[in-house]
């Protein structure tokens, strides 16, 4: 099934946040517009938004502040793409040229923090302390997940447990924190809240591992952008982490070093070929399915509804997915 009908429920207010995100970023001088217009094609599945207005839906419905932080929350998102863009120096995303590719890397960081900047003015006009406080936490979760990736690139020792550590704070983080708003906004008890919160959690987990999937296994076409692209900047992700666990210890110098300079042909048909001996992918593949299934026990406390139904279908997306 596909995103667009999963959300069919939410179509309108999808609509709305798409539009809000457009018109709350229209910059004072117009000469700024062209990086608007630029970040506008690359346009994302909007996992954020949809998870908080569901769990808002799922809690009791919405009201105007769910738009607004749904809003927020994909401008976060997108600032973190930004950056992340500048310190990988990647090319392209989503088959668009990336901000730091057609502007550099000064005009990148400085529209991040734009963006950024914009998502906390909405907040702040809202007046919800609790929102501030959640989202808050939340980028400095984020924030510290991303920089002790940065700090175990070429890493051999990393464990999977320190992967899984790190990817829920670096993309889980702000899933989590979607659907914690949207529950918390439409007036949910402690136990709906945490099932809701902890549902985004295990999502968000187990999207970053098809992720890392897909840069191993995926085509450039589908993703938008070049392929094996993660071990090329040092980071283990954790069908790798599976390779070199299951490797004898006299075959894993050789074999990181193949990982971390595959870059030619032969190179990548030797690690395909490794990976698919050890079945590190099909591991990984796996682990995320059983985050999803985590994921979904977590709604039994949540009423039957179409709104439910989307997020029980929403897990069975993210690991279904080819891009």
């Amino acid at each position: 099934m596909s995103m667009e009908a999963i959300l069919e429920p939410l179509e309108d207010q999808m609509r709305e946040v798409e539009e809000r995100l457009y018109s709350d970023l229209s910059p004072a001088d117009k000469r700024l517009s062209d990086l608007v217009y630029h970040i506008s094609k690359i346009q994302g599945k909007r996992l954020r938004p949809a998870l908080l207005l569901l769990s808002g839906q799922c809690s009791g419905g919405l009201i105007p502040q769910h738009i607004d932080l749904a809003v927020v929350v994909e401008l976060i998102h997108t600032a973190t793409l930004v950056h992340d863009d500048i310190i990988d120096e990647a090319v392209v995303r989503r088959h668009i040229e990336t901000m730091n590719t057609k502007w550099g890397s000064k005009i990148s960081i400085l529209f991040g923090d734009y963006l950024f900047s914009r998502a906390y003015t909405i907040l702040s006009a809202l007046d919800s302390q609790m929102a501030t406080l959640i989202m808050s936490q939340t980028i400095n979760i984020l924030c510290e997940g991303e920089m002790v990736q940065l700090l175990r690139c070429y890493d051999a020792e990393v464990t999977e447990s320190e992967y899984l550590s790190i990817i829920e704070r670096k993309t889980a983080s702000l899933c989590a924190a979607s659907c914690k708003l949207g529950a918390i906004s439409s007036g949910a008890n402690k136990r709906q809240t945490e099932a809701l919160t902890n549902y985004g959690s295990k999502i968000g987990m187990a999207f970053q591992i098809i992720d890392d999937c897909l840069d191993v296994v995926g085509t450039e076409e589908k993703m938008g952008k070049p392929a094996n692209l993660d071990a090329q900047i040092g980071k283990l992700t954790l069908p790798f982490i599976r390779l070199v666990d299951k490797l004898p210890t006299d075959r894993r110098e050789s074999t990181l070093e193949l990982i971390f300079q595959n870059n030619c042909k032969d190179s990548k048909a030797a690690i395909a070929d490794l990976l698919a001996e050890h079945d590190a992918v099909d591991y990984a593949y796996e682990t995320a399915r059983r985050l999803v299934k985590e994921a979904q026990d977590n709604l039994s406390v949540i009423p039957d509804s179409v709104y439910k139904t989307s997020l029980l279908e929403l897990g069975d997306y993210v690991v279904s997915r080819d891009r």
